[in-house]
């Protein structure tokens, strides 16, 4: 197989561009990792939010910020948070170490669903935490046995496996902004070898958006079965 032609690589900057022209590296940096919203949730973590050796007045004693043990300065009153409400019943971690929902070769165990109010609002956890890397989450839609993205990735550092994240998707596409999310590409933004006919290394989310677009446009799946073989990536669906 010969490499990939310059022209080829053109084509690939230009059909990425199309659907809102920006820098990928910035776009990621600036929708992607919000740390406000992103730690929304922060269970267990040994700060006394579990409602034990809390030096904020979350055990239920009194603190030295005035709270008198009767409500901590992050609400959480010497209780644990209430834990998302999702789409589908999903079980959490509350040592980061077990309980978890699933598990995947690409992150390992994890657990993740779906805003029971919102088709946009996603929950993640994860027992292993991805330090060299953020985590991509592609919002998309199920289209007989293909996973057709319908916004940019969202991407965010994982660094605490005791906290539940909060990421809010982004259905930005042209022509696909009212399509109903129904699932999500996970991924870590890590560049990985893909085989003919993109033969080069590649980060996964570029891979997954070029596959996608070169399918809608020509019918030719031969990049989203090279995309498939390397296997980097999660298909969670709801």
């Amino acid at each position: 197989m010969k490499p990939i032609s310059a022209f080829m690589f053109s084509l690939l900057f230009l059909m990425t561009a199309c659907d809102q022209p920006r820098d990928r590296r910035t776009a990621y940096k600036t929708k992607g990792l919000n740390q406000n919203e992103a730690i929304n949730y922060n269970y267990y973590n040994n700060d006394g939010e579990s409602g034990t050796n809390g030096s904020d007045g979350s055990n239920g004693t009194t603190s030295t910020d005035g709270t008198n043990g009767t409500t901590s300065t992050d609400g959480s009153n010497g209780t644990n948070p209430e834990l998302p409400t999702c789409s589908t019943s999903t079980s959490w971690s509350t040592d980061g170490q077990a309980g978890f929902d699933k598990t995947h070769t690409h992150i390992g165990a994890y657990s993740f669903c779906r805003s029971q109010t919102s088709d946009t609002e996603v929950y993640i956890q994860l027992q292993n935490p991805i330090l060299d890397a953020q985590l991509c989450v592609i919002p998309t839609y199920t289209s007989g046995n293909r996973a057709i993205y319908v916004g940019e990735p969202r991407c965010l550092v994982i660094q605490d496996n005791k906290k539940i994240y909060k990421l809010t998707l982004l259905k930005n596409r042209t022509g696909y902004q009212n399509f109903q999310v129904t699932g999500v590409m996970i991924m870590k933004d890590k560049a990985f070898f893909y085989p003919a006919p993109f033969y080069q290394y590649l980060l996964s989310p570029d891979a997954f958006l070029f596959c996608s677009q070169w399918l809608d446009q020509t019918g030719d799946s031969s990049y989203c079965y090279a995309f498939d073989s390397v296997g980097q990536y999660v298909y969670h669906q709801y």
